[in-house]
């Protein structure tokens, strides 16, 4: 009888556990490296960079960064653009071939590092008159260059600023005002460009100088109708007289390395007040006439 009762009441569990539903096991967590795979992987932050700009919109060369063969700075691809090559965005060898190149032609210092002077002669177009004045003069000799001639160009295309253009239109800064020289002070700023091509009158005014000084280079003094001077030194050529009037932008002379050898530029004073003993830094005045 204990047998059967106990029969019973298992029987009766047993069916009140198959009527009831069991509960639904949880679901499995998935694993951290699942759900890193699974998850949306964000996309890679673009370096955005811009070259830095002037208030006219001019890119401003003075700011860019100084690049060397095997730089990979977004702006190795301004540099590209400018040189002709294909703009990989790394400064290789073709790149730095054509720098050189472009370097030697401006008389800059051929060793592909690009800094603000070979930005700024990369990035300053040459006028019509510096390429007429360059090919023109690239078939004479120097020795014959420091006479009058008939040919030379007669005005350059510069832009005014003021009533006054820059004395050498497509040029490059230099060394400064300042600079030490052998025991003194440069007392004007260095023009860098292309020998032969056009120094121009900044302003209206007269030569009150023009020939060659005890170390040999060709200078010209000017008298401007402002009533500063103006010192135009180490041309290859002159195309004015003394006592002569001269116009805004009238090619004075040729840019050259009288007195210089190996260094084509132009050396530029500015005598603000008119005293040839009182010079004063130019490169604020060059600067708004000529970058």
């Amino acid at each position: 009888a204990r047998s059967s009762s106990a029969l019973s009441r298992s029987l009766v569990s047993r069916s009140r556990e198959a009527r009831t539903p069991a509960a639904p096991k949880p679901a499995a967590r998935p694993t951290e490296r699942a759900s890193r795979s699974s998850a949306p992987k964000p996309a890679p932050k673009k370096i955005v960079w811009t070259a830095p700009k002037l208030s006219d919109g001019r890119i401003d060369w003075t700011r860019m960064p100084v690049l060397e063969p095997g730089a990979t700075h977004p702006a190795v691809r301004y540099l590209q653009a400018r040189v002709g090559v294909k703009r990989t965005g790394f400064y290789g060898p073709m790149t730095l071939a054509l720098v050189t190149q472009a370097q030697e032609a401006a008389g800059l210092p051929s060793e592909g590092y690009v800094g603000a002077r070979t930005w700024a002669m990369l990035y300053q177009p040459r006028t019509a008159a510096a390429s007429a004045t360059s090919s023109s003069t690239s078939s004479s000799s120097r020795s014959s260059s420091s006479s009058s001639s008939s040919s030379a160009p007669r005005t350059s295309s510069a832009p005014s600023v003021g009533g006054r253009v820059c004395p050498a239109p497509g040029s490059s800064f230099g060394s400064g005002w300042g600079a030490p020289r052998g025991g003194r002070s440069h007392m004007g700023v260095d023009l860098m460009g292309r020998r032969g091509s056009p120094v121009v009158a900044i302003e209206d005014g007269y030569i009150l100088r023009a020939g060659r000084q005890s170390n040999g280079a060709l200078r010209i003094v000017m008298q401007g109708v402002s009533g500063s001077k103006f010192y135009y030194g180490h041309q290859d050529a002159h195309y004015v007289q003394a006592g002569q009037r001269v116009k805004r932008g009238q090619v004075l002379g040729a840019m050259g390395d009288t007195g210089s050898p190996g260094a084509v530029h132009l050396h530029f004073e500015y005598w603000k007040s008119g005293g040839e003993s009182a010079a004063v830094d130019p490169y604020p005045l060059l600067r708004s006439l000529c970058w």
